[in-house]
This record gives structure tokens, sequence and C-alpha cells, in this order.
């Protein structure tokens, strides 16, 4: 027994002995070969606190670049440029020692502190790489929006990475476990290099694990689906939910059938991959596994290209509609450390041969967190230019080419790691972050509507939606390229917009007018930018004017009577450069066949001539030649006529045709802005009153040329009717002047009928004398008034309405004033009624199809009555109701927007 208390009290005196004298007596030197031994086997957080332990002793460089390179190791950035401002204190420190400082300075924010050590060093060749004069530029640059941390989510460790998946549940990656140096001794003596299984020694904190937050708010560690796994991380789920891509470091045993033996020296990296030389790293790899209906891991499938003793696969990507998988890895063959790839997959994720993205996404660092939305490639890098650390990039994606790279800027980057970003349906964004002011580590952040949402709606001159057949290009204007648009909802343009950034727009289909906006700008306060465009047709080889010029017999000169009318034309041509003129060029019977066409090949050139010298190009004058042909009475050869009737044959026709190449695509003229409301697009069409003799209703000769001159424009705009209105001056009785009156409408419309124009399209009304010019019933009237009086009018129709007037008001101004009008808002309409007795009547029969709260308002513009079913807020809300309404029963419905 005494003999056994010897030896538990030798014992203890040996261990109360050792804790009594390891601070005091452990010298400096003996701290920093103990440091130095736990940088080796990349424990960073014990060797920083040893290093710091040490230099307390004894303030020497050793410790101090110690310290500095350890908490470097572990992205602690604040206490990293602390340790290397003591540093370059040091007459030893070196010119690599001033980069590192100078890099930590930068993740500080402290440019004065970065310039100072350029300024410092007689050799600067070793700062080049950072741009630190460019640096500038950011520092200098005012951020548009304020990240928000997703202070739910973030804790004191590093938390990043988020995704979400088709049921509303957020997914991210944290080290937040158990910490492992909580009840750390003041010295450890084991440092045999044996992996503890409990805890990441890299950092003193926990391995990687997926945090699941659901739609509740609660948050739990989901179970690693590969068997011996120590870090799992970087979670990615397709669109159906059904599948997630992950990765995991695990331990490996066997590689390539062989059996791996590490010594004790094993490094399972993170999965941003940190090596370590002479260790067995176990490297991150991609595996992909299917998920059941509640979301829960059903199997486990590693990726054909891992290598676990090789190299690291990690953050993975998967677009679906092109079926590719974008990944970071540092497989041997790529540009630098971290390479993104990608590879094409099957629907049974057979994959095809993995590509490397090429130089301009990678560069001879590091890449890594690819993410695409649209044909917008976005990723993290610390190779390409930018603030400090990792900085979040985009580029163009077309073809499977990538161009214009881009620095995302403030906020998005900042002067220490931002990586990991990721949007979400609705424009919400996502990305990760260490800068300065974060809850711990790594955070996760969010910019609420980021992207604003641009909706556009296109509709015909109806207002009804253009349901197919047109294309539409966007092209941001600072980068001047073609983005890709959203077009799944019939006549609906979508596309996601970033804040502040203008945009211009351009709607195109066959036979219409292009649409441009030049003034596309994402602003708005609820996040949604809309539009509406109004495609309209093309009217080509629209006549909008005609008229005749005579000749001298056996001449083809322009007599001063037909100048006035050329000059007419040269002024509407210079004025719409839209208008050719068509010359069509006659002559009377007399003379031979051969003789009659030359001629009027000559009148036709006379006509071209004139209009050269009013300065409108012979290109746009197309003429055509007839000699005697087309006569427009019965003087042929051999026929009795009088010399007025030869008179209106030798002329030339002269039809001013608006878009006359069929099939060009022309741009809207600027003064035709309205065209949908333009029915002869704006262009007074001259149409003649016919006046008689007294007592009369026989044609004059002046009279017959003027009809000829309706007639042709008749079948030019096979489209336009005709609306007579007879009368006579106020002598005679009314009975008497009611049948002359109808006498005078119906000579009109006989002698255009006789010219070939369709009865149907001639109406006709007779008013006596109750409607004169003048009113000679109760002043005198000259003859001159009289004559004014005896008049057939000519009013042309299209769609009930005279092409040459406005609308006129409604008449019975109380009664208008009284009618409901509509507001600035957007309406489902069901139908339009030129009454309100038949929008009465509408309105009932929508009441007995349980549609009660429809209503009617007036449009003074068109004296239309419109019947409508609702209103909406917005077009998009409008676009939405519209396929509901319509799967209720009301299949003719449309939206419109006063």
């Amino acid at each position: 027994m005494v003999l056994v208390m010897d030896k538990i009290f030798k014992a203890a005196f040996v261990v109360i002995f050792v804790m009594l004298v390891s601070e005091k007596g452990y010298g400096q030197q003996a701290l920093l070969r103990y440091a130095d031994k736990e940088y080796e086997l990349l424990h960073y957080q014990e060797s920083a606190e040893a290093y710091e332990r040490a230099f307390k002793k004894r303030g020497k460089y050793p410790a101090a670049k110690g310290a500095a390179l350890s908490h470097e190791k572990m992205n602690d950035y604040s206490a990293a440029y602390e340790w290397w401002q003591k540093v370059i204190g040091f007459e030893q420190s070196t010119t690599d020692d001033y980069v590192h400082f100078a890099a930590t300075a930068n993740n500080q924010g402290k440019l004065e502190e970065v310039l100072a050590a350029l300024d410092t060093l007689p050799d600067r060749e070793g700062l080049d790489a950072l741009n630190l004069d460019s640096l500038m530029y950011w520092y200098n640059e005012s951020p548009k929006q304020d990240l928000q941390p997703m202070e739910a989510l973030n804790s004191s460790a590093a938390d990043f990475g988020l995704v979400e998946d088709g049921r509303g549940n957020k997914y991210f990656t944290s080290d937040r476990g158990n910490s492992g140096n909580s009840k750390k001794s003041a010295l450890r003596f084991d440092v045999s290099g044996k992996m503890n299984e409990d805890f990441y020694e890299w950092t003193g904190r926990d391995f990687l694990h997926v945090y699941k937050a659901d739609t509740s708010g609660s948050i739990s560690s989901l179970d690693v689906p590969v068997p011996d796994s120590y870090h799992f991380a970087d979670p990615f789920f397709t669109e159906g939910g059904d599948v997630v891509f992950y990765t995991v470091t695990r331990k490996v045993k066997r590689q390539n059938g062989k059996k791996i033996r590490p010594a004790k020296r094993v490094n399972p990296e993170m999965d941003y991959g940190q090596g370590a030389p002479s260790y067995i790293d176990y490297h991150a790899e991609l595996y992909f596994s299917h998920l059941n209906d509640k979301g829960e891991f059903t199997d486990y499938q590693p990726v054909p290209w891992n290598d676990a003793i090789g190299y690291s696969v990690i953050t993975p990507f998967v677009d679906e509609e092109a079926r590719m998988l974008y990944f970071a890895s540092d497989m041997p063959g790529g540009h630098g450390g971290y390479d993104i790839y990608a590879v094409s997959f099957d629907e049974d994720f057979n994959f095809g041969t993995v590509q490397n993205l090429g130089e301009v996404i990678n560069s001879p660092e590091d890449e890594r967190d690819p993410f695409m939305k649209d044909d917008t490639f976005y990723f993290s890098s610390n190779g390409h230019f930018g603030l400090g650390g990792f900085d979040l990039f985009s580029a163009n994606h077309k073809d499977e080419n990538f161009s214009a790279l881009k620095n995302l800027g403030l906020p998005y980057n900042s002067v220490r790691d931002d990586f990991g970003i990721t949007l979400a349906e609705g424009g919400q964004m996502y990305l990760s972050s260490d800068r300065s002011g974060g809850s711990g580590l790594d955070d996760i952040y969010t910019i609420q509507a980021m992207l604003m949402r641009f909706l556009g709606r296109v509709v015909n001159c109806e207002g009804a939606l253009v349901s197919d057949g047109f294309m539409a290009e966007m092209i941001k204007k600072d980068e001047q390229r073609a983005l890709t648009l959203d077009q799944e909802t019939a006549g609906e343009i979508q596309r996601d917009l970033e804040p502040g950034e203008e945009y211009t727009l351009k709607i195109s289909k066959r036979g219409y007018f292009p649409v441009y906006d030049g003034q596309i700008k994402a602003e708005a306060e609820d996040g949604l930018v809309e539009r509406e465009y109004t495609l309209v047709p093309i009217p080509y080889q629209r006549t909008v004017f005609v008229d005749l010029v005579y000749y001298d017999l056996d001449k083809a000169v322009i007599r001063s009577d037909a100048m006035a009318v050329l000059d007419k034309v040269a002024e509407l041509m210079a004025s719409q450069s839209y208008l050719d003129l068509q010359v069509r060029s006659h002559t009377d019977a007399r003379a031979s066949n051969e003789y009659n066409e030359t001629l009027s090949n000559s009148r036709a050139d006379a006509v071209a001539a004139y209009l050269e010298g009013k300065g409108i190009s012979s290109e746009r004058v197309h003429e055509a030649w007839y000699g005697e042909e087309e006569l427009i009475n019965d003087c042929g050869d051999g026929q009795p006529c009088p010399e007025w009737k030869h008179q209106l044959n030798r002329r030339s026709e002269l039809v001013l045709m608006a878009f006359s190449e069929e099939g060009k695509e022309y741009e809207l003229p600027a003064d035709l802005k309205d065209l949908c409301d333009e029915p002869n697009l704006g262009v007074t069409m001259d149409v003649p009153t016919i006046y008689f003799d007294f007592d009369q209703y026989t044609l004059r000769p002046t009279s017959v040329s003027q009809l000829d001159r309706v007639a042709l424009l008749m079948k030019e705009r096979p489209e336009v009717e005709l609306a007579l209105a007879g009368h006579t001056d106020i002598r005679g009785s009314e009975s008497y002047n009611e049948v002359l009156s109808e006498h005078r409408a119906e000579v009109v419309r006989d002698y255009l009928i006789k010219l070939g124009i369709d009865a149907e399209r001639i109406s006709y009304k007779w008013y006596g004398k109750t409607q004169p010019v003048h009113d000679c019933s109760e002043q005198p009237c000259s003859e001159a008034d009289h004559q004014l009086n005896r008049r057939t009018e000519i009013m042309l129709m299209l769609d009930g309405l005279n092409i040459n007037e406005a609308p006129a008001p409604m008449s019975g101004g109380e009664e208008a004033a009284a009618m409901p009008l509509a507001t600035e808002e957007i309406y489902l309409i069901s139908g339009v009624f030129s009454t309100v007795d038949n929008a009465s009547k509408h309105l009932d029969g929508l009441g007995r199809k349980g549609f009660a709260q429809a209503k009617y308002f007036y449009n003074p513009d068109d004296q239309l009555f419109y019947c409508y079913v609702t209103t909406f807020d917005s077009f998009h809300a409008a676009s939405k109701g519209l396929e509901q309404y319509k799967s209720d029963g009301l299949e003719n419905v449309w939206v419109k927007k006063m």
C-alpha cells in the first residue's frame, strides 16, 4: 500500500509541476514549435491562439506572422488585419507581408492604408495583382440598394448558400454546430496529427451541414444522405423539387478498388477546398438524390467524374430547360485553381462529357457558385478584378458562349468575400458574404425586389391581346445586347430587370408596324414595370387621295388648271414620305392606237417631270399609260360626242398610295401615332358637292368630271361607302322640293353606278328645302346663295362614320354629361354598342349569366357605350383575371385601359 501511495504521489507531483510551469516555464520557442506544429496539422484555431500567446511573451516577428497567417486561413479578416499590421512593423517584413497587409486592409475598407502600403515599398511588383489604384472607383461608388441580413437564418458561425425548393422551403449551409474548442486546455500536448472527428480542426467549429428553414420559419439540420460524411453542403433543387444535387466530403476507405491508408494524416476539405501538402485530402464530391413527396432523400448517387483523393467537385447548379449541370472543380487541366464546368444530362441523369467554360469565366485563381437566370450567368471569383476576396460577377450567355464579363459592384460585392448568388421567383435575390457588420463569419443577405419585373401587353387596335406571331427584342442600353424574354403567356412579354437600369424594346409582327419603346427604366415602387403596346397593321397600298388632271387635244403639256392639283400632290408627298404616286394616263379615242399609247406615255412623263421640279424623286412616281383603252364614257371610235366628253377622256389619274410595297416592313410615321383612329391616315380626301341649275336635276359637265374623281376613289377604296343627301333652295312648295331633292340624289347615284360602283355601297336621302346652306326665308338671298342651296352632298363613310370629319359631339349636352364616363383604370370589356339601349340589353344578358355587377361607361371620343364586367389595378392582375372570366363562360371579353 505504501508503494502504491508513493507512485500516486509522484504521478500527482509531476502533473501539478507541469501545470505550474506550463505558462511560465514553457518558453516562447516551445510555444512557437507547438504553434508551428498545429499550423502544419491545419489546426488554425489552435495555432492562432498559440502564436498570440508566444507574441505576448516576447513580441517577435515569427509569432506575429504566424498569428496573421492562421487568422487569414480561417478567413477572419479583422484579426488578420490587426496581426499583419504588427508584422509590417518589423524590419524583417517582406514585400509578401505588405501584399498580405494591403489585402487585409482592403478587406477592412481602409483605402488610405492600402495606398500608404504602396508608397512605403520601393518595389511595388507584388502589389500589382491587387489592382489597387482602380479600387478608387469602387470606394467612391454609391450603391443603389441596401443588403438586408436574413437575421432569422444567420448565426455567429458561417452561414451561406441559400436556395429554395419547389415547396417554399429554404436551405443553407452552416457550421453552427457545437464548437470544438470550447473546452480546450491552456496547452495541448497531443500533436500527433490524429484527426478529431467531432469537429473540424481547421476552424475549431463543426463540420458543414445543410439546414432547412421550412415555411413556418423552423430551422432543422438535415441528415447527411451519404454515409461516413464529414461535410454536407451546397444543395441545389431542380425546379420540380424531386431531385437535389449537393456536395459531401466523406471518409474515403477505398479508391479504385484499393484500400486507403491515411496514416493518421487526413484533411477532410471544406466545400471551398483548402488542400494540405503531405496530407491525404478527402476532397468534396458531387452527389444527387431523389426526393419523395415529403421532401425526404430516398437514395444517393455520385456523379461519374468524382475523385475524392484527386480533386474537389462543389457548388452545383442545374439548368433544367437546357439539361445542363454546372459546378466548380479544381480537377486537372483547368485555368487555375477552381474552374466552372458544365455537363449535359438526359432525363435519367446519364451525363455527357464535362466541358470547361473557358477563359471568359475562369481565371488563374478560383471560380465557383454558378447560377443562371434567363441569359445571364452569375458566379463568384477571386481571380477577376474586384473589390477584394471573392466577388460576384455576371456574364452574357447565348448559344453556349459567354461574353461581357461584369463585376456586379456595390452593394453585391464588398471588400471581403461575396459569393453564392441565387435568384428566386418574384425577383428576390440571396447572396452570402463575410462583410463587416454581420452576425458571424459568413452571413446570408437578401435584396428585396432586386430585380424589377417587366410586364408588357401587346394588343391590337380593338384592345384585344395579340396572342401569337409577334417577336419582341429587349436590349439593355449600357451593354447593347439582346435579352431573352418570357412570352409563355399569350399576348404578354415578361422579363426581370435590374433596378435603375435602362432598356429598349422592339415589338414586330409581319404586316404590322414595329413598336419601339426606348424609355423603359427599371423603377417602380411595387417592383412591377408595366406597359401596353398596340400593334397596328400596315395599311398596304392604301389609297388616301385621288385627283384628275386634264390635257388639251393632242397635247402632253401640264395646263395651268392642273398645276394647282399637282402642287397639292407634291405638298402631300413632301410631308409624308410613306406616300407614292401612281400616274395612269389616257387619251381620247381620236388618232391611232399606237399614237395614243405614245401620247399617254408622254402625259405620264410630264406629271413626273413636274413633280420632280417640286423636289419629288422620280422613284416615288410610278407611271402607267393606256392610250385610248380605258375611256371613261362611250366616246369611242366613230361615236359622235361633244368636246366636253372627249375632254373627260384626255386625263391622268393621280392616285396617292400609302405603303405601296406589299410585305415590306415600314416604320410607323411620327405623325400617325394614333393610326388606329385614322381611317384615311390623316389625309383629307376632297369630296365635291354637286350643284344644279334652278329647278333641274341634270348633271353639269363640271359635275361629271367631279364624279369621275369620286368613282376613281371608290374603286381604289372598296371598303368605303357613300352617303348622298339631296337638297333644293327654298323656292317652291315643300312637296315639290322633296321630290326634286330626291331626283338630285338619285342622278348622282345613278351616274356612279354607271361607272361601275356597286349600288349597295351608295345610300341616299333627300331633304327638300329643310336644310339650306343659306336660310333665305327670313332675309333676301342672292342668286349665288340660292345656287349653294341647290346641291347633292357626298359623304365618305367608313364603319358608319364620315372619314373626313371628327366625331360629332353627342346630341343633348345634359344627357351626355349625365352618362358614366371611363376613369384611368383597366377594364374587362364584354361589349361595345352605339346606343345606351343596346348596352342596357347586353347588361341584362350578363345579369342572367350571373354577372350582375357588370356596368357600362360612355366614351365621348368615339360616342360608344362600353360594357365591362370588372376593373383591375394592374395588367398583371388583368392577365390572370381575363383567363378566369373566360373559364367562367365569358369567351368574348378583352382587357382595355382607358
